[in-house]
């Protein structure tokens, strides 16, 4: 019997149960925790697929519309680049392909007065292709023949 003004001794400590409740907690938190890792880690490794393509399609744009004769303005100028041939080959782009459609406008004389550029840039992410898509036009202002 306890008298007045003394203390219980419990020092029990923690039973295997408890400890065994407390340890399933932790790893349900961890396996959530991982879970929610590897969606950050997939986001950003598409994030920038998505940048890469988005810049390799820009630099395409930039090369066609750069060019000095309407004329030159071509798919045989600017031809498709499959799996591996960007950048001559370089493995940074291994798995991107660029695609360039260039189609022309004719007014009533049947002489071409603008070009409808599209660049697309495809990858596969993940068992899907994944795509990025630049579009631009440029009109006949020089070197006009008629």
């Amino acid at each position: 019997m306890l008298k007045i003004g003394e203390k219980k001794n419990n020092n029990r400590g923690m039973t295997l149960v408890e400890v065994l409740v407390g340890m399933t907690v932790f790893a349900v938190g961890l396996l959530g925790l991982s879970r929610v890792m590897f969606q950050v880690m997939h986001s950003n490794m598409s994030s920038k697929h998505t940048v890469a393509a988005t810049n390799l399609a820009h630099q395409r744009m930039e090369q066609i519309m750069s060019s000095t004769r309407y004329s030159s303005i071509t798919t045989a100028n600017f031809p498709n680049e499959d799996y591996g041939q960007i950048g001559g080959g370089n493995a940074n782009f291994s798995n991107f392909r660029r695609i360039v459609a260039i189609a022309d406008s004719t007014n009533s004389l049947g002489a071409s007065v603008l070009k409808e550029i599209t660049v697309r840039v495809e990858w596969m992410e993940t068992g899907r292709q994944r795509e990025v898509e630049l579009r631009s036009s440029i009109s006949r202002f020089k070197d006009i023949d008629l």
